[in-house]
């Protein structure tokens, strides 16, 4: 893992904000630029934009860092963090209170944002979808977490319903699956995901998780 100065991983953490994770290492002063790697959460939206405006515009090579900006893969940011493949990593907070739950070397170090940007969504022509309760019995479009199930049952349940549901692991396939109807609902990034139903004029209504016992 990279070694870093006070300053330079403060300003590192400043330029972003889901929590920012990094390796429980000491960090120490060294003379010579500081390669650092950072892994992505997902594909590159408003919740990143911090770590590219602070590249840009040479904030990292003025603290005497070299930053990589991993892209999104199937090995999600707390894993690489964790097995010290980059050095910190924008990680959600359930997946960083999962990891950790588990054994895993991480410190959530800096929140991106105020609130979870996470949603519960579903097509808007769904009229019989109420509530999170309208949820039993239907299928969700998954992407293969451990805490995917636990986080919609809790959901459900705090609205009065069984939290009972059919999953199929789909990946990112889950938003082709969510508008040709193959699939009831799924979880999107209202900053990535959101922003690109809206803009496509796709109509969607959704759930948000701290209005039915799950707090950000």
């Amino acid at each position: 893992m990279t070694d870093l100065t006070r300053r330079q991983a403060l300003l590192l953490t400043l330029a972003t904000g889901l929590p920012l994770i990094a390796g429980t290492g000491r960090a120490r002063a060294q003379s010579a630029a500081q390669k650092v790697t950072v892994a992505l959460d997902w594909t590159v939206n408003t919740n990143h934009i911090g770590l590219f405006v602070a590249r840009d515009k040479g904030f990292y090579r003025e603290a005497g860092l070299e930053v990589d900006i991993l892209p999104y893969s199937d090995t999600g940011a707390g894993t690489l963090v964790a097995n010290r493949v980059a050095d910190f990593g924008i990680n959600g907070t359930i997946s960083l209170f999962t990891q950790r739950t588990a054994g895993a070397d991480l410190k959530g170090v800096y929140a991106v944002v105020q609130s979870e940007t996470g949603r519960v969504v579903f097509n808007a022509a769904r009229n019989e979808i109420k509530s999170p309760r309208s949820l039993d019995g239907l299928i969700y479009g998954g992407f293969g977490s451990a805490w995917e199930n636990a986080l919609i049952s809790t959901i459900i349940r705090h609205d009065g319903g069984k939290g009972n549901f059919e999953t199929v692991t789909l990946g990112t396939s889950a938003y082709e699956a969510l508008a040709n109807g193959s699939v009831d609902f799924t979880l999107e990034v209202s900053t990535w995901e959101g922003v690109e139903a809206e803009l496509r004029g796709v109509k969607q209504r959704s759930f948000v998780y701290a209005d039915y016992g799950v707090p950000d």
